[in-house]
């Protein structure tokens, strides 16, 4: 009885001698508080103590023995952080203003890596641009002299990933590529086919009546592979340079009523569709 009574004094004499520590722990950007993060002190005789901050960020740290204390701060979603110098704690008093700025934890990163050749012949597509998107955000690379590539500084997530090069037709990756933290994912490769040789067609406009050349008319191509404008010199010339495919041409001219090509003009890659002409009728209106 007599040894646990003097056990129970000598307790009651450290901790009536005991000191503390207390701040305030806040993000290190924006200052706001930061709540539920844990606080530990450590001394170099291994006497330690915790606490948890509360709504308003603020922790107190009691019954630590006099000494000099480490003390560091950590919470979820953040980096841990340090007091740049050992904190002094003296009996009977409660060192304050030890304060902790976090910053918030970067999400590990990840990446994505291929190679870009043409289709038809197997080698490299130098300059190539790779772009991969996620809904938030896209980033961009271009392929090296052996087309390679890699995307790095993606958040993990699924991707859509596009290339493109000068001459080629783009290509989107048949599938969504997902990314994961501190992986690359490889072999999203792409062989791009070159875009075929574009044709033209060629024609004149003239006035129905007296078959006179009809200058700066507009004629307009429309179709699946894309559209085309052009607008006839002095002897009602035009010519328009497009894609392969079929296209509904129209010619316009002020004072005449809009001719349109009776049929789908064909056009062929590296050839000229001739002769597609436009005899137009002047507006009554303006012939009477």
């Amino acid at each position: 009885m007599k040894k646990l009574l003097t056990l129970i004094a000598l307790a009651a004499a450290t901790i009536a001698y005991a000191g503390g520590i207390s701040g305030q722990v806040a993000d290190a950007v924006t200052g706001e508080p930061i709540a539920g993060a844990l606080v530990v002190a450590k001394s170099d005789n291994g006497d330690a103590g915790r606490a948890q901050t509360n709504e308003r960020g603020l922790y107190r740290i009691e019954d630590l023995e006099p000494g000099n204390y480490h003390v560091g701060a950590m919470a979820r979603g953040y980096n841990e952080a340090r007091y740049p110098s050992p904190v002094p704690v003296r009996g009977r008093e409660i060192t304050e203003g030890i304060g902790l700025r976090l910053r918030k934890a970067r999400p590990e990163l990840g990446a994505i890596a291929g190679r870009v050749t043409d289709r038809r012949t197997g080698e490299p597509v130098s300059g190539a641009v790779v772009v991969a998107t996620d809904g938030n955000g896209r980033l961009k690379v271009r392929a090296d002299g052996r087309g390679n590539y890699i995307l790095k500084g993606l958040k993990p997530g699924n991707y859509e990933v596009i290339a493109v090069a000068r001459g080629y037709l783009k290509e989107t990756f048949p599938r969504r590529v997902p990314v994961t933290a501190g992986n690359v994912t490889k072999d999203i490769d792409f062989a791009l086919a070159p875009k075929p040789r574009k044709g033209a067609i060629m024609g004149r406009v003239v006035d129905a009546r007296t078959h006179e050349p009809v200058a700066g008319a507009v004629v307009t191509a429309r179709g699946e592979n894309g559209d085309g404008r052009a607008v006839t010199d002095r002897r009602g010339c035009y010519a328009l340079r497009l894609q392969p495919g079929a296209y509904r041409l129209v010619a316009r001219a002020r004072g005449y009523t809009p001719a349109v090509f009776p049929r789908p003009v064909p056009v062929h890659p590296g050839r000229v569709t001739k002769d597609i002409d436009f005899p137009m009728h002047r507006n009554l209106a303006e012939s009477d």
